[in-house]
């Protein structure tokens, strides 16, 4: 997630400075996620921070893990929007089956067919863009995808709001 977001600030952000506008505070599993944004939010002491507190749904009913995740955040007296990814990461990527395309030119898809209209509603988006793409590697596709990702053309609601919050945070 944090290649994603970091390749979304570069590209549609470029003007912003990373470790001065903005920054992405990695964590290693959800459960980390839990136990540390709230010392994180806590402890940062530059500027005033807005924080998203980004996760993957992975299965969860989205209104109740939203909630839970706020509840962890709101301790902190900061600023912050909770966004989840609708089921996972690669629900954005394909999303976008243009990127996918430009990132492995031999995967050939479109958003355009019932299946990829609504990429959130797949059961198993990561399983779905293995067997597009015929990589294994989560982190090696998240690297070659985002950089070509495009808001504009985007099927996937999560994504979606992520980008329309980012734009009401960054302008």
């Amino acid at each position: 997630m944090k290649v994603t977001v970091e390749a979304l600030m570069r590209n549609h952000y470029p003007h912003l400075v990373e470790g001065l506008d903005w920054f992405v505070f990695p964590f290693h599993g959800k459960s980390d996620l839990e136990r540390n944004i709230l010392p994180k939010m806590r402890a940062w002491n530059y500027g005033s921070p807005e924080f998203i507190i980004l996760r993957d749904a992975d299965g969860a009913d989205c209104v109740a893990l939203k909630q839970r995740l706020a509840d962890f955040a709101t301790p902190s007296a900061r600023p912050f929007k909770v966004r989840i990814v609708c089921q996972e990461l690669e629900s954005w990527f394909i999303g976008d089956s243009d990127a996918v395309a430009a990132a492995y030119p031999r995967c050939r898809f479109s958003n355009e067919t019932a299946k990829y209209r609504n990429p959130d509603k797949l059961a198993n988006a990561s399983q779905e863009l293995r067997d597009l793409t015929c990589d294994r590697s989560k982190k090696g596709r998240a690297e070659r995808i985002a950089h070509y990702l495009d808001p504009t053309r985007n099927r996937s609601p999560s994504f979606q709001l992520f980008v329309r919050t980012l734009q009401q945070l960054l302008g």
